[in-house]
């Protein structure tokens, strides 16, 4: 288990290293702000199920790309997109936590 916390790290500071010469500051912020509003919700609801880390965070990454732009559309029709954006986040988190409590209670 350790050695996935490491190697994730690893990967994760690659990743911010990459974006970052590729494309200066502005790259690091558009990758840190995928990871955090697409793959981390996502990654916390599927951190529920008996999944390894990386079918995780590949799973994460492709439901978030699915589900967070859809519901931040929606939302957006109705308020505007800076609240529909805290919203959506603030929703799958909150699902996130909701579905560990009940996993944990079966």
């Amino acid at each position: 288990m350790k050695e996935n916390k490491i190697f994730m790290a690893i990967i994760l500071a690659l990743t911010a290293i990459f974006f970052f010469a590729a494309l200066g500051i502005t790259g690091l912020r558009t990758i840190a702000g995928t990871i955090l509003l697409f793959i981390l919700p996502a990654y916390l609801i599927l951190n529920n199920f008996d999944l390894s880390a990386q079918e995780k965070i590949v799973f994460a990454f492709f439901i978030g790309v699915g589900i967070f732009p859809s519901v931040v559309y929606l939302l957006g029709l109705v308020i505007s997109l800076r609240a529909a954006i805290a919203i959506t986040f603030i929703l799958l988190i909150v699902i996130a936590f909701m579905a560990k409590k009940y996993m944990k209670k079966s």
